[in-house]
């Protein structure tokens, strides 16, 4: 059996934590960037692996529109794209303090803008990151 509560989890960017999450089961979603490497198999059966030594990672959160942390991240965003000389690379790191998965990313940029809704219910903003390295550990989990 495995347990998971998101309030228990953290989200930290750049020292910032985030917690305004929408309630969809993908509201944070980190992914490793393509395959690890390649497998090419000859005529004779034998093969040969080349890894790519691509670490990158990409960091998805779904954040309620209307929140502190949206300020935040619209925030450095703009800092991103006014003045990307002076922007500070993002650090990320995510825990799940029940079961001890951790993600860490590093020299992370905004590589696609959210987008903006206005309609008859509350809208959720999407934003993402890429980092240039990301290491992933994961846990057995609570009572596995």
């Amino acid at each position: 059996m495995a347990i998971y509560k998101h309030s228990q989890s953290v989200l930290t960017l750049s020292g910032y934590e985030l917690s305004a999450f929408d309630e969809s089961a993908d509201s944070i979603s980190i992914a490793p960037v393509g395959d690890e490497g390649a497998y090419t198999i000859g005529a004779s059966g034998r093969g040969v692996f080349v890894a790519t030594g691509n670490e990158s990672g990409v960091l998805t959160v779904k954040l309620l529109q209307h929140s502190r942390d949206n300020k935040f991240l619209s925030e450095q965003f703009a800092a991103q794209r006014n003045n990307l000389k002076n922007f500070v690379p993002i650090e990320m790191y995510f825990k799940d303090t029940l079961n001890g998965d951790e993600f860490i990313g590093t020299r992370g940029f905004f590589t696609t803008p959210p987008t903006f809704a206005r309609g008859t219910a509350h809208n959720i903003m999407t934003w993402v990151i890429s980092f240039e390295k990301a290491q992933f550990k994961l846990e057995q989990g609570l009572y596995n």
